[in-house]
Parts: C-alpha cells; structure tokens; sequence
C-alpha cells in the first residue's frame, strides 16, 4: 500500500518529532483518562504515527483507533510547552487516512454518506430543517441578521432553535433562516477528515456503486452564498461547533478564491453579553440555585470565548456562582467532540460523568453550557450513569427567566 509519511501532511515533521518525544500533556487528556493507553493521548499517539512511518508499518485498525479517539479539545495544545499545532496535525492525519481508504473509524463514514445524500450528518429530511419554527415566532425573508441553526439543532435539539430565536424576537430582531438551504458546516466532515472523499452505495447484488463525492469545500461555498444572496450581515450561531467552523475553517476555504466572508459572525453568549454590557437586558425572574459553567472546547480554547457566559451567569438575579477547579483554558472536555461521540459512544458519557461529577464537587446543582454536544452528552450521562445534577444552556435559562418559553 502507498506508505504514509509526514511529509504528505501539511505539517512540519520537526513539530511532530517534538511532540513524540514529550509527554506534558498527558495528565490533562480525557482520552487517556478514558483508556488509560500511552497511544491515546497526544504525544503517544505521535509516538505511533512515528513508528508507523520509520518502520514502513501498514496501517491497521489499531493505529486508525487511536488517532479517532481523541475528541480534539485542544487541552494538549493549552498545557504543551511549545505550542505544538496538534489537533491540526491529527485533522491532518485523519484527512490522509480516509484518502487512504484506512479511515475514518467505524460507522463515522456514514456521517459523511448522508451529509452527501440529504445535506446533514443524520439523514433527515432536508425539507424538514426548519420545521422546528413554531407559529408565535417570527422569521424574516429580507433582515439583514441571520440564525445559522446547525444539524443538530434543527433536528436533534429543536428546544434550542427555538429559544435562540425567540431570544432573538425578544429583542426586536426577525432573522432570515436558510432552512431547506442551510447544509451541514462541516465541522463533522472536517474534524473525522472527510473533507472530500468519494462515497458509494450497496446495490442489491452486493456491489457498490459509486454516488458521488462529498466535498466539504462545496458545503461551505454553498452555505456563505446563500447568505450572501440573501442579503445577511450578521449571523448568530447557537451551536458552539458551527460558530467554531465558521470562525476558523470556513475562511481557511473560502479566502483563497473567494475572499473574506461576506458577513460577521457571533455566537448567542457574545450577542447576550453585549445587550447586558447596553443596558438593554433586564432579567424578569431570579433562579435561587448554586450554578457553574463547563466551557465548551469549539467556544473556549478554540475561539477564546470564556468571559460572556460569565457575565450572563453572575447578572442573574438569585443566582449563586461556582467555578470548577479546571475551567476557561484548563476546562475538561465533555466527550461529544471531534467524532469522539459518535465513534465511542459509552466512553464519551464516561468522561461526561466524570465532568457532572468534577461539577458536584463545587456544590453546584445545576451545570450550565453553552453547546449542543455538551448539553446532549451531559443529559445521557444524567440518564445512564445516574449523576444529579441539573443541565441547561445558556438560552435555556434565558427563555426561563424572561417568561418566553
């Protein structure tokens, strides 16, 4: 087979000798703690890559395992001495594992096959999109302010679509939604490396045939387009993995050919910040419980959004204020990210359990986020390992407290 070597990555080959021969971060990485593996965590499994590639080793389903089973929350790259760009680096590799045929791992192929068929990563109905919008909420064909929903919001998580957009409506803005023509960010696509790959379809004789390429590229130039003809200035994003691809990987696509995007964006915790900051938030309710807040990987360490949801959280009447021991740029992560989810299921809530737990630690009795993965990874560690504790988003308590919901 065609051997795998570092100089096909788009990385420095330097940086991944450094980081194979460090171990600083290892304490800190949830996979690690999950599987207890010296090849899952950053730099065992650069080790791995390593000795794949010196030794001319054939890629097998171990080495594709553990290059899979990191949720790339960048905690590595926050303790790393010397900044070594490795969740890039294992985008990078995952990106070569699928050109190899190798990867991605497990069922995440079929990700990928239905963003291709129906433009979202569950294979739902793309008519269906926008049938979360609920006839007391108000949508625009001609504003100038957009809500860019997400595939799981839309279909998976539809109470925060709408308490995203009557938070919106509470403030006088009608956005535009793309529902029907909103495609998937990619985030799904670009974090297990399917960002193009050919997909095919079992015929009934056992062949597959061949239906077309997934092209991540597209999705994106087809997503900035509509907005663009539609007029939208400013988008709102409630799902922290969208506003983090369209902050950080839909410029990396779009820029070379294209330019700048042709709008802002923000995500809802900025947006709610700056009307509190306005003076243009006045809270209505009070909700007397002792709260923390888990950070969110996409929203924190990869955008450095830490402060806004603090500042929502201690303005609300009633409401007492708990930091976990590691928060903002040392925060644990959930487990839902990266295709961690979606490829380890049960080990995904096991790091969610241990989080809730690091969560009760402060007395809290609800945990607050502000991502779609954290709150559906945390309800299922709620619901099948038994942790107490009461788990919302920021619009939730939002929605709650204005008497909106």
């Amino acid at each position: 087979m065609k051997r795998f070597f570092t100089s096909e990555l788009d990385v420095d080959p330097d940086q991944i000798v450094l980081c194979s021969n460090c171990s600083t971060c290892r304490w800190t990485c949830t996979s690690y703690e999950e599987f207890q593996s010296e090849a899952f965590f950053a730099g065992g499994r650069l080790r791995l890559l390593r000795s794949y590639v010196e030794k001319n080793l054939p890629v097998d389903e171990s080495f594709v395992r553990a290059v899979y089973a990191c949720s790339t929350c960048e905690q590595c790259v926050e303790r790393c001495p010397i900044k070594v760009p490795y969740v890039r680096i294992i985008e990078d590799v995952r990106k070569k594992l699928v050109q190899l045929g190798k990867g991605p791992y497990g069922k995440l192929h079929v990700m990928g096959d239905l963003a291709l068929k129906r433009n979202n990563v569950f294979g739902e109905d793309p008519k269906e999109r926008g049938a979360w919008v609920k006839p007391d909420t108000r949508i625009s064909d001609d504003s100038e302010w957009g809500y860019f929903v997400g595939c799981t919001a839309s279909y998976k998580r539809p109470e925060i679509a709408d308490a995203t957009l009557r938070m919106l409506n509470y403030f006088g803005i009608e956005p535009q939604i793309l529902g029907a023509d909103e495609y998937c960010c990619c985030s799904p696509l670009i974090r297990t490396g399917q960002v193009t790959r050919p997909v095919y379809e079992e015929s009934e004789d056992g062949e597959k045939d061949y239906i077309g390429t997934l092209e991540a590229e597209k999705f994106i130039l087809h997503n900035v387009e509509q907005m663009k003809t539609r007029g939208i200035e400013h988008v709102i994003f409630s799902c922290s993995g969208c506003y983090r691809t369209t902050t950080l990987d839909w410029p990396r696509f779009y820029r070379e050919r294209h330019g700048i995007l042709p709008f802002s964006t923000q995500h809802l915790t900025q947006f709610l910040a700056l009307k509190l900051k306005k003076g243009e938030l006045e809270w209505k309710g009070s909700y007397p419980e002792t709260v923390t807040y888990h950070d969110p990987c996409h929203l924190g360490r990869h955008v450095g959004v830490f402060e806004a949801p603090r500042e929502i959280l201690k303005s609300i009447p009633g409401l007492e204020f708990v930091e976990m021991e590691r928060n903002r740029q040392n925060s644990v992560c959930c487990g839902a990210g990266g295709g961690f989810k979606a490829g380890f299921g049960e080990n995904a809530v096991n790091v969610a359990a241990r989080r809730l737990n690091q969560a009760l630690e402060t007395g809290a009795t609800t945990i607050v986020s502000s991502c779609v993965f954290c709150k559906l990874n945390f309800l299922d560690a709620v619901k099948k390992r038994g942790v107490k504790i009461k788990v919302l988003n920021i619009e939730d308590l939002f929605i709650s407290l204005m008497g909106l919901g």
